[in-house]
């Protein structure tokens, strides 16, 4: 058996490097297809009406374009309006039903797309702003694949575990000082880096095919001859290429950076012959700089984390504004080529210094013209840090409860109240009178500019509600970063006042750690506009002005759902009930996703709770009636016209249309 076919069979079976190719492939593809969501979510939700949109603007933004989603974005805005008059018409009486229907239908057909012309709006007001380079497209899949510029640490990991071995293990059995005997000894060196190499490229090449791969097959990677600005990553890129040679660069880039790891881990294998030296001392070179650094000086470096990154090197200057002073300021700017190919050459260079180091190392004395060096001593690195990562939680508790958005909270004895000189909110007992002050929660590596409470939903016996803080990140070795706002979401336990957060997400950052997903861009926008929310075992729903959030808890998955949130928003623990757009109350599935209308209740105002609906009925001159969550047994509760009803474990309360009296009915009467 030949030397070299020796090193393949130890690396790749005795030392499990083949097994560790697989399972990295295995794990990575699984964790690809588990922990994606579309940066984009309306646009896949609507994905049929986006589509027959982009058909006619697909490209380039012409005149013709321009002019064409002008008149639509008025033409639609025109139909709501009629829509609205129609409506309020139909239920004062004024028009009969045929009329409304024969309209409601010309209507509909202006309105038939609407869901989908929004999303390519947003997408013309973006290709707007720079023609030249900004084009119409599929953005899923393309956004997926090029950006984020985040850490791939399945491939991290299985390249420290298959590199670590191939020098230590000799090390530790001091089979090197019989290898530097033979005449093969340097070649043994050499095949060794070869084979290490081959590996790392193998694993690279197969991780960057799989990911084209799926988003091309989950959302398609069309156009890929448009610029790389058409995705707004890269909006302020000066770099003039195309999506798909993005795509190849960066993965040029991580290619290298894979091997420049591998070298760089077995040069410091060579000096240290330990195992648990080399392992900490490759994982520090490769965590500290990114958890602890700010992108503008990663990407600055020597050493293979940028390279590992890749994506930032093809991004423009990002620019952030102060929340306070409105002042912008740089929290990264733009590498330009020059820079990327001086910082390639240093790279190279020193990866051709580590390698000549490991072969001459690696080198029986007859094959040395010059004196054998000293050992280096052995690198003693001592390094403790803690790394906090924050998310969903599981409380382990069934969230079944009655939420009606409308409703005033009932808080077990407990009030909530606002100071009016500091606006701190505060849960005032109503017996005692005893205050205790709701955020109480330190902030970890950060300084609160501003911290306020969001939003509050009782589910007893616990409180929970929402804040939003922003604050003044500064990293681990002192570097100010910038400024970020955080949502959390916190429960309190109304018996026993412990209180631990059971969400928590960074809104306007751009890092990664660990599987916690922090580059976030718009995709969690949504949080910081919030007024509402509620919660059960598997998911938070927010509720903003432009619709309802669903959150995972465990996966942190994004659903929009295309729910109004103009009138009251109930939720039974299974289903959210709310009014549709023609005012008819309808029921919402949150597992199945299926949706149940009551076409005979149209309801200007409603609640529920337990076991009844109870709704102010629009056609039926505002009285009050009440039925069964299916609909049936409609009964009149009052024949008062009301503007709005709500209910409590006891009561119901209406408050009347003409005299703006409220009434209260027993639920037992």
């Amino acid at each position: 058996m030949s030397g070299f076919m020796y090193e393949i069979k130890k690396i790749m079976l005795h030392q499990k490097g083949l097994c560790y190719i697989v399972l990295v492939l295995l794990l990575g593809t699984i964790w690809l297809v588990a922990s994606d969501n579309p940066y984009n979510s309306a646009m896949e939700q609507y994905k049929s009406e986006y589509e027959w949109y982009l058909e006619k603007v697909n490209g380039y933004c012409s005149d013709e374009s321009s002019l064409y989603l002008e008149q639509e974005a008025e033409r639609i805005a025109d139909a709501k309006e009629k829509q609205n008059y129609l409506l309020e018409s139909y239920y004062d009486g004024k028009i009969s039903e045929s009329e409304y229907k024969k309209e409601s239908q010309e209507i509909g057909k202006v309105l038939e797309h609407q869901n989908g012309f929004e999303v390519v709006y947003q997408q013309y007001l973006y290709t707007c702003e720079n023609e030249k380079n900004r084009y119409f497209l599929q953005t899923n899949g393309w956004t997926g694949l090029l950006g984020g510029g985040t850490l791939n640490f399945v491939l991290f990991l299985g390249i420290l575990l298959i590199v670590t071995p191939v020098f230590c293990s000799e090390y530790s059995c001091q089979m090197d000082a019989l290898i530097l005997t033979s005449k093969e000894g340097r070649k043994s060196s050499l095949h060794k880096l070869l084979i290490v190499i081959s590996g790392v490229l193998l694993m690279c090449v197969s991780i960057s095919l799989i990911e084209y791969g799926f988003y091309s097959l989950k959302y398609g990677l069309p156009n890929g001859n448009y610029p790389i600005q058409s995705l707004s990553y890269f909006a302020g890129s000066n770099k003039s290429i195309t999506l798909f040679e993005g795509y190849v660069y960066i993965g040029l880039l991580r290619l290298f950076g894979s091997v420049f790891l591998a070298i760089l881990l077995m040069f410091i294998s060579v000096l240290a012959k330990k195992y648990a030296v080399t392992l900490l001392a490759g994982a520090v070179s490769v965590i500290i700089p990114y958890v602890g650094l700010s992108k503008t000086i990663i990407y600055r470096l020597p050493l293979p984390l940028p390279f590992l990154l890749g994506t930032d090197f093809f991004a423009g200057d990002i620019v952030l504004s102060d929340a306070f002073t409105g002042d912008e300021k740089i929290v990264f700017a733009e590498i330009n080529t020059i820079t990327l190919l001086i910082l390639f050459s240093v790279s190279v260079f020193l990866c051709i210094l580590a390698a000549a180091w490991i072969l001459r190392s690696n080198s029986n004395k007859w094959q040395m013209k010059t004196r054998k060096m000293r050992n280096v001593p052995t690198l003693a690195i001592i390094l403790s840090f803690v790394l906090t990562m924050t998310g969903c939680s599981d409380n382990g508790k069934s969230q079944n409860f009655i939420y009606n958005s409308s409703a005033e909270y009932d808080c077990m004895g407990y009030e909530i109240t606002q100071d009016a000189e500091t606006f701190d909110y505060y849960l005032k007992n109503t017996s005692t009178g005893e205050m205790l002050h709701l955020v109480r929660s330190p902030m970890f590596g950060a300084f609160s500019d501003e911290e306020k409470v969001c939003a509050f939903c009782v589910c007893s016996p616990y409180l929970y509600y929402t804040t939003s803080v922003t604050e003044s990140y500064v990293n681990r070795i002192g570097n100010y970063n910038s400024s970020i706002t955080k949502v959390s979401v916190i429960e309190l336990n109304l018996d026993t006042f412990e209180e631990k957060i059971v969400f928590e997400q960074i809104t306007n950052s751009g890092r990664s750690l660990f599987g916690i997903d922090y580059e976030t861009g718009d995709k969690w926008k949504f949080l910081e506009f919030h007024y509402d929310f509620f919660i059960n075992d598997d998911s938070i729903f927010f509720i903003g002005n432009d619709g309802i959030t669903e959150v995972n808890r465990f996966m942190k998955g994004i659903t929009k759902l295309d729910i109004p949130t103009s009138g009251n928003i109930s939720f039974d623990g299974e289903n959210i009930f709310y009014k549709n757009e023609q005012s008819v109350l309808t029921r919402y599935h949150v597992l199945s996703g299926e949706t149940f209308t009551y076409e005979k209740v149209v309801a200007y105002d409603f609640c529920i709770d337990e076991q009844s609906i109870y709704y102010v009925s629009r056609t039926d001159g505002n009285r009050v009636y009440s039925c069964n969550k299916d609909g049936s047994n409609k009964r009149l509760i009052s024949d008062t016209p009301a503007m709005s009803v709500t209910c409590d474990a006891s009561n119901i309360y209406i408050l009347a249309k003409e005299s703006g009296e409220n009434i209260v009915l027993s639920k037992s009467r």
